[in-house]
């Protein structure tokens, strides 16, 4: 009796041995495909992102001056540079609508964000089959944001201030436009001060060292600094560190010399690209605390620049180790642009 109920149970367990394994080849199976779904996937919210990033970069008002896509030029319906850029990328990544299967919608819900839209529907299933799948769809959805105005800077901040009235507003300054720093009583508004700054410590020592490499330290709208009375640019501290910054300098077309500036041609990292506070000096007698009202991009003139006078010109671009803020005015210094979904 005993013999003969093991000797059945051995065909029960073989019975069960083949329904694991036939459930265990389907569940790898369907694994297969659903890995090869997440590829698929990923890869084209690559592509979405990278044609999201790359359009919102040209809503500022940057002209585009590369070649479209043939699929990206305004007979096909992309309107302005910073669809014709995203739609551009998106090709580049694999996109191309010209294909079965594949669509692309891109669009600006606001003046400052681009919204880029793909699916790629018909992607074949291959273990699915076995259980009636045949094909699958994936879609995604990315939009970046324009870059925004500086609100805060990590540091290598440039120590000068640049006079601008409470509340400050510089919309009526444009890239290319001069501006000159070291002028005597700040045009009559502040007596002892030729906008420097002490930062991070007072005298000309610790002046022309910020003059040379930037200043240490994180500022934000909102924050004190004081003024550094007295004309430090004749100093011997002060002369050495922005010549040793000026030697430092790419050899560009100076955006100074053209109308309407040229940041395009500014590469990163450019010691003649600096951030300075916008400041405002109204009541500054000798030393005293003053609040940071923005953040300019500014670049300095080497061939007119000397101790006692620092020129250069506005600039739009990205600045580096910098942070956005709401309500932080346009100067020209950027974050660089975003993906917010």
């Amino acid at each position: 009796m005993m013999k003969r109920f093991f000797l059945y149970s051995k065909g029960q367990m073989l019975v069960l041995y083949a329904g694991i394994v036939a459930m265990m080849l389907a569940a790898t199976a369907l694994g297969t495909d659903v890995a090869v779904m997440y590829v698929n996937s990923i890869q084209l919210q690559k592509a979405v992102d990278s044609a999201a990033i790359a359009g919102a970069t040209y809503l500022t008002g940057i002209a585009f001056s590369g070649t479209a896509a043939s699929g990206c030029t305004s007979a096909k319906g992309y309107s302005d540079d910073a669809e014709k850029v995203a739609c551009t990328y998106a090709y580049n990544n694999g996109i191309d609508p010209s294909i079965d299967g594949i669509s692309l919608n891109i669009t600006e819900p606001t003046s400052t964000t681009l919204k880029v839209t793909a699916q790629h529907s018909g992607l074949p299933y291959y273990f699915g089959k076995i259980v009636g799948l045949s094909t699958y769809s994936v879609s995604t959805t990315s939009i970046g944001q324009a870059s925004q105005a500086v609100g805060t800077i990590k540091y290598g901040m440039f120590p000068v201030g640049l006079q601008c009235t409470s509340p400050c507003s510089l919309s009526n300054l444009d890239p290319g436009q001069s501006v000159s720093f070291g002028t005597k009583f700040v045009g009559g508004l502040a007596p002892g001060n030729w906008q420097f700054l002490a930062i991070g410590g007072t005298g000309d020592s610790v002046l022309g060292t910020n003059v040379d490499n930037g200043t240490t330290g994180s500022y934000t709208l909102g924050s004190a600094l004081q003024s550094e009375p007295g004309n430090k640019g004749n100093s011997s501290n002060v002369r050495v560190g922005l010549a040793d910054r000026l030697n430092r300098c790419h050899s560009i077309a100076d955006p100074c010399s053209v109308s309407g500036g040229n940041p395009s041609d500014i590469p990163a990292g450019d010691s003649c690209l600096v951030v300075v506070p916008a400041v405002d000096y109204h009541g500054c007698t000798g030393s005293c605390n003053i609040t940071v009202e923005g953040f300019a991009l500014i670049y300095l003139e080497p061939a007119t620049t000397t101790g006692t006078s620092i020129n250069g010109c506005f600039v739009k671009a990205v600045a580096a180790d910098t942070v956005t803020a709401a309500g932080a005015p346009q100067l020209g210094a950027e974050m660089p642009p975003v993906l917010i979904q």
